[in-house]
């Protein structure tokens, strides 16, 4: 009884410390890793059919603002998995919910409640290709003000908001980290696209974190490598740079820095805000399996759980699709959600059927290549996702590198923590063999032996899941052989439910397809070298 009156105080003085409605960092505000905003007390909705690409970045920009000192917030129905979110958070015992069918009634209620200071004025991408958004959007936090083009000025006067209180449209992200590095937030950097309209920026803003682009490097200029090395210990990159991914997640993974993709990630501001994680984690993983002789154990698992705004929107799909539930399947997962949006995590546990199972992926918390990372900085990331994975049940984990199997000292590590008892490992354009590796722990790190993704792995007229289906009847039925299992990896880009259907209808009588954690357990049950 005593803990749950220090939890309820504890909890009603971070509440009391979001009254305010003068801006302030949210550093003293977080979850397990990642930054929340004030806890949500009610949310004030708008449609973005109703509003423009302009209108969209302001209200993304106002929300982040909102969610450093109110739990009165902003959120921005997209329809589709966005009001899935909605609902959720809104139920039975949720939040209240009010409606908004103008721009200008909802800015005006902020601004006369003295949110807004003013506006930071930026040109749109479209214009001179400038990167003035990002600008604005880095200063909106540390100036209380809003990110707007000058196309909306008038109407931001309707409002009531007419001080400029910075000019944004001549300047870029290196005049920003000259002139302000100093108050710009020292465990977070945005990587986001000035294409993106309003996506993660209600985010940046609530955190006042930097929010940049790499483009090509300039004399004086390090980009992308400056900004990542000067982060304290333990922060993270956001956002995403589609134009590289390797190098992109190379080189973070050298500084010791997670990438977390999530550059199409909406109103993270808001889903951050919910601080209910009692009881949020997925069902217990099987620790009884029956082995089957004669059979070859296959299972199949989703990509991309690393990618929030693929859990947030893409990844709602595959529990909607008519086949849900209909043969086991893996889902990789983010961890990270637990912080920044624990609402759709407890909707994806509980909507789970009984042949689901999530995966944490890849690299467990963010996307990294954990053999690129340094030595130290593995082991503190590790630490820190071993919290994720004894609150959330993830206890089985998707790695994406090079090299993996013939590297101990690295699986070794995620296979020491006390709460990850597997890998499943995908080679980034490794083929893949299917080995089975064990650590000295007698954890398995399990290596994917067939992909079923488009135009890879030997896809032929009759599409890749003829080839998947090829591949696997022609493997052994033993299941004390490690030839005997198939870890199957599904693109979850190029291939859905239907195509895994497909995959499963043309298997033999003697495969059997399991769930990750089944297949975990025969694992270890047939093959562990450890009596």
């Amino acid at each position: 009884m005593k803990g749950y009156v220090i939890c309820f105080y504890l909890l009603w003085m971070v509440a009391a410390s979001c009254g305010s409605s003068v801006s302030a960092p949210a550093a003293g505000r977080k979850g397990v890793v990642h930054h929340k905003g004030c806890p949500l007390t009610s949310l004030n909705v708008i449609s973005t059919g109703l509003l423009s690409d302009d209108e969209k970045v302001l209200l993304s920009t106002l929300a982040g603002l909102v969610a450093k000192t109110s739990g009165d917030q902003i959120y921005l129905d997209e329809g589709g998995p966005s009001a899935v979110w909605l609902r959720q958070m809104s139920g039975p015992g949720g939040v209240p919910v009010r409606r908004y069918g103008s721009f200008i009634e909802l800015v005006r209620r902020y601004a006369e409640a003295g949110f807004v200071k003013g506006y930071i004025l930026y040109e749109p991408y479209r214009v001179r290709r400038s990167h003035s958004i990002n600008v604005a959007t880095s200063l909106c936090g540390l100036l209380q003000g809003v990110a707007a083009t000058p196309a909306l000025l008038e109407t931001l006067a309707e409002a009531g908001v007419t001080e400029q209180l910075a000019d944004a449209t001549r300047h870029d992200e290196e005049w920003l980290y000259a002139n302000y590095r100093d108050r710009l937030a020292k465990d977070l950097a945005v990587n986001l696209s000035p294409e993106v309209s309003w996506h993660l920026r209600d985010y940046a803003v609530m955190t006042d974190a930097f929010v940049f682009y790499d483009y090509d490097a300039r004399l004086d200029w390090s980009g992308r490598t400056a900004v990542l090395s000067a982060l304290d210990e333990g922060s993270y990159c956001f956002g995403y740079y589609g134009l590289d991914e390797w190098g992109m997640v190379d080189n973070a993974s050298s500084l010791g820095i997670p990438m977390l993709p999530t550059d199409l990630a909406a109103n993270l501001a808001a889903l951050s805000s919910v601080y209910d994680t009692g009881g949020l984690a997925q069902r217990p993983a099987a620790k009884e399996a029956t082995t089957e002789e004669g059979v070859h154990y296959v299972t199949f698992l989703v990509s991309d759980g690393d990618n929030v705004a693929f859990n947030l929107w893409g990844m709602q799909s595959y529990f909607d699709h008519e086949l849900h539930g209909q043969f086991p399947l893996g889902l990789t997962i983010s961890p990270s959600l637990y912080d920044l949006a624990p609402a759709a995590m407890r909707w994806y546990f509980d909507h789970a059927l009984g042949g689901d199972y999530f995966v944490a992926g890849p690299s467990g918390s963010g996307y990294v290549f954990p053999s690129k990372m340094p030595e130290d900085k593995l082991d503190a990331y590790l630490a820190r996702l071993d919290r994720y994975v004894a609150r959330s049940g993830l206890s089985l984990c998707n790695i994406l590198d090079q090299g993996l199997m013939d590297n101990p000292k690295v699986y070794g590590k995620y296979l020491a923590q006390p709460h990850i008892d597997a890998i499943f490992y995908t080679g980034y354009g490794e083929k893949g063999e299917g080995r089975i590796r064990f650590a000295d722990n007698g954890k398995p790190v399990i290596e994917q032996r067939s992909v079923l993704w488009q135009g890879i792995d030997g896809g032929t007229d009759r599409g890749e899941e003829h080839t998947v289906i090829e591949q696997i009847n022609s493997r052994p039925a033993n299941p004390h052989s490690a030839e005997g299992y198939t870890f199957v990896f599904v693109h979850c880009w190029t291939k859905d439910q239907a195509a895994i259907r497909r995959v499963i209808d043309g298997l033999e009588e003697n495969v059997r397809v399991v769930p990750p954690d089944v297949f975990v357990q025969l694992v270890k049950q047939n093959l562990s070298p450890r009596p």
